[in-house]
């Protein structure tokens, strides 16, 4: 409340220039003041406006820490890896190959490959080193000097089908599936109830295009037993067929 400096009038209104009593020209004090205060109040809303954005920006990042914190749990944690199938050693459904006798040997053993040829070398009669080198080979892709070696050590072991349908396998390979055929069939002469070697044979035959008789050698790898893993493969072949 300001009173007009001349008069004395009390000042009720302080938007007044000029006294309304004696109209004497009223001093900037109490216009000072009323500036200062609306100033006063702009600041405190701007400050409440700060507080408020800066309160928003607050939940903003503690929800967005959150999330970041949750999803990083739940990575840590395994639930996003996707599903593996381990792989399986038998027979490539898609791709209709052999099954082999042994488990996969390292594909880059290129080392291990001349330390078994350095071996032999030394005894030409280890004969086991030998098998080695053939199935190391065989599984590395090297399927000519694979054969080659299958061979020396067939000249010894005649009779072993597991070695004779491994060498077919390389045979079917090189896509010379008359002679894969031939040496798979003499090894059933061996051993008749080779499920495994009944198998690669219907799967040769249906590749060579020998529809009927790629069957019969399917029915023959389901009836010697159906459970096993060859089993199961010459039924779904069987069926699809």
């Amino acid at each position: 409340m300001n009173y007009c400096p001349k008069c004395g009038y009390k000042i009720t209104n302080q938007e007044f220039i000029y006294c309304p009593k004696c109209g004497s020209r009223l001093s900037d004090a109490s216009h000072k003041k009323t500036f200062s205060k609306d100033k006063s109040n702009s600041e405190d809303r701007q400050v409440n406006q700060s507080a408020k954005s800066l309160d928003i920006k607050v939940i903003y990042g503690l929800v967005f820490g959150g999330v970041i914190f949750i999803l990083l749990v739940l990575y840590l944690s395994g639930v996003f890896d996707t599903t593996k199938i381990p792989p399986a050693n038998t027979m490539n459904l898609n791709n209709q190959q052999p099954q082999t006798q042994q488990s996969g040997v390292d594909l880059s053993a290129i080392q291990k490959i001349n330390e078994l040829e350095a071996k032999i070398k030394a005894n030409p009669n280890d004969h086991q080193s030998l098998l080695e080198l053939a199935h190391l080979r065989m599984d590395s892709g090297f399927y000519e000097q694979a054969i080659q070696n299958y061979r020396t050590y067939l000249e010894h072991h005649p009779d072993d089908a597991d070695v004779r349908i491994d060498m077919g396998v390389c045979y079917f390979n090189l896509k010379d599936f008359n002679t894969a055929i031939t040496e798979m069939e003499k090894a059933l002469k061996y051993q008749p109830k080779h499920q495994i070697g009944h198998l690669n044979l219907g799967v040769v035959n249906l590749n060579a295009g020998n529809i009927e008789k790629a069957k019969e050698y399917f029915k023959k790898a389901v009836e010697i037993n159906p459970n096993t893993e060859a089993g199961k493969k010459a039924q779904q072949l069987l069926t699809s067929h």
